[in-house]
Protein backbone atom coordinates (compact mmCIF):
# COMPACT_ATOMS: atom_id res chain seq x y z
CA UNK A 1 0.00 0.00 0.00
CA UNK A 2 1.76 3.41 -1.16
CA UNK A 3 1.26 6.49 0.53
CA UNK A 4 -1.35 8.10 -1.77
CA UNK A 5 -3.38 4.81 -0.26
CA UNK A 6 -2.82 5.30 3.20
CA UNK A 7 -2.96 8.79 2.84
CA UNK A 8 -6.65 7.96 1.97
CA UNK A 9 -7.59 5.47 4.54
CA UNK A 10 -6.32 8.47 7.54
CA UNK A 11 -8.58 10.92 5.19
CA UNK A 12 -11.56 8.58 5.44
CA UNK A 13 -11.48 8.55 9.45
CA UNK A 14 -11.01 12.13 9.73
CA UNK A 15 -13.69 12.79 7.42
CA UNK A 16 -16.26 10.11 9.46
CA UNK A 17 -15.38 11.55 12.98
CA UNK A 18 -18.28 13.06 14.83
CA UNK A 19 -17.46 16.25 17.01
CA UNK A 20 -18.58 18.90 19.12
CA UNK A 21 -17.28 21.38 16.20
CA UNK A 22 -17.17 21.46 12.50
CA UNK A 23 -14.63 19.40 10.97
CA UNK A 24 -13.15 21.84 9.02
CA UNK A 25 -12.85 24.14 11.84
CA UNK A 26 -10.93 21.87 14.17
CA UNK A 27 -8.78 21.32 11.23
CA UNK A 28 -7.87 24.63 10.97
CA UNK A 29 -7.14 26.02 14.47
CA UNK A 30 -4.51 23.17 14.90
CA UNK A 31 -1.76 25.02 14.21
CA UNK A 32 -3.12 28.16 16.27
CA UNK A 33 -3.72 25.47 19.15
CA UNK A 34 0.14 24.41 19.01
CA UNK A 35 1.06 27.60 19.51
CA UNK A 36 -1.32 28.43 22.20
CA UNK A 37 -0.20 25.43 24.19
CA UNK A 38 3.12 25.80 23.52
CA UNK A 39 3.59 29.31 24.43
CA UNK A 40 1.17 29.00 27.61
CA UNK A 41 -1.72 30.93 26.48
CA UNK A 42 -3.79 27.72 26.82
CA UNK A 43 -2.74 26.77 30.19
CA UNK A 44 -4.71 23.68 30.17
CA UNK A 45 -3.66 21.73 26.99
CA UNK A 46 -3.22 18.45 27.16
CA UNK A 47 0.12 18.48 26.47
CA UNK A 48 0.55 14.72 26.03
CA UNK A 49 -2.10 13.91 24.00
CA UNK A 50 -1.04 17.03 21.68
CA UNK A 51 2.82 15.98 22.10
CA UNK A 52 1.68 12.39 21.12
CA UNK A 53 -0.06 13.13 17.80
CA UNK A 54 2.78 15.65 16.71
CA UNK A 55 5.42 12.98 17.30
CA UNK A 56 2.92 10.44 15.26
CA UNK A 57 2.86 12.43 12.40
CA UNK A 58 6.52 13.53 12.48
CA UNK A 59 7.18 9.52 12.26
CA UNK A 60 4.54 8.69 9.62
CA UNK A 61 6.09 10.79 7.30
CA UNK A 62 9.51 10.88 8.43
CA UNK A 63 11.88 8.24 6.55
CA UNK A 64 12.43 6.27 9.19
CA UNK A 65 10.44 3.76 9.78
CA UNK A 66 10.48 0.62 12.75
CA UNK A 67 9.18 -1.86 10.82
CA UNK A 68 9.51 -1.64 6.68
CA UNK A 69 6.89 -2.68 4.16
CA UNK A 70 9.94 -4.23 2.47
CA UNK A 71 10.45 -6.49 4.65
CA UNK A 72 6.82 -6.73 6.96
CA UNK A 73 4.89 -6.29 3.91
CA UNK A 74 1.54 -5.32 5.12
CA UNK A 75 2.21 -5.37 9.07
CA UNK A 76 4.74 -2.30 7.80
CA UNK A 77 1.61 -0.47 6.27
CA UNK A 78 -0.87 -0.99 9.26
CA UNK A 79 1.33 0.29 11.45
CA UNK A 80 1.79 3.51 10.31
CA UNK A 81 -1.72 3.48 9.10
CA UNK A 82 -2.80 3.15 12.45
CA UNK A 83 -0.06 5.62 13.95
CA UNK A 84 -1.41 7.91 11.71
CA UNK A 85 -5.26 7.46 12.65
CA UNK A 86 -3.96 7.63 16.25
CA UNK A 87 -2.00 11.04 15.53
CA UNK A 88 -4.99 12.60 13.90
CA UNK A 89 -7.43 11.73 16.33
CA UNK A 90 -5.45 13.05 18.74
CA UNK A 91 -4.74 16.32 17.87
CA UNK A 92 -8.46 16.53 16.56
CA UNK A 93 -9.54 15.73 19.93
CA UNK A 94 -7.28 18.74 21.21
CA UNK A 95 -8.46 21.00 19.02
CA UNK A 96 -12.04 19.92 20.15
CA UNK A 97 -11.23 20.87 23.48
CA UNK A 98 -9.31 23.99 22.68
CA UNK A 99 -12.59 25.16 20.64
CA UNK A 100 -13.84 24.75 24.22
CA UNK A 101 -11.68 26.65 26.03
CA UNK A 102 -11.87 29.37 23.61
CA UNK A 103 -15.59 29.61 23.70
CA UNK A 104 -15.80 29.59 27.83
CA UNK A 105 -12.92 32.66 27.63
CA UNK A 106 -15.42 34.14 25.58
CA UNK A 107 -18.52 33.93 27.54
CA UNK A 108 -17.30 34.08 31.35
CA UNK A 109 -19.65 32.86 33.65
CA UNK A 110 -20.88 30.42 31.48
CA UNK A 111 -20.20 27.68 33.46
CA UNK A 112 -21.76 29.26 36.22
CA UNK A 113 -25.67 28.08 34.71
CA UNK A 114 -27.01 24.63 35.96
CA UNK A 115 -29.42 23.52 33.36
CA UNK A 116 -33.65 23.65 34.54
CA UNK A 117 -32.70 25.58 37.84
CA UNK A 118 -33.66 29.50 38.22
CA UNK A 119 -32.49 31.75 40.84
CA UNK A 120 -34.90 35.11 40.97
CA UNK A 121 -33.66 38.07 43.16
CA UNK A 122 -37.19 38.54 44.29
Amino acid sequence: MGFVRRAGVVAGAVRTSQGRHPLLRRVTVIPRMLRDAFTGRWPQAPFARIIGGVLGILYVISPIDLMPELLLGPFGVADDVALAALAVAALLSSAEDYLDAQAAEAAPGAGDVIPGVVISDG
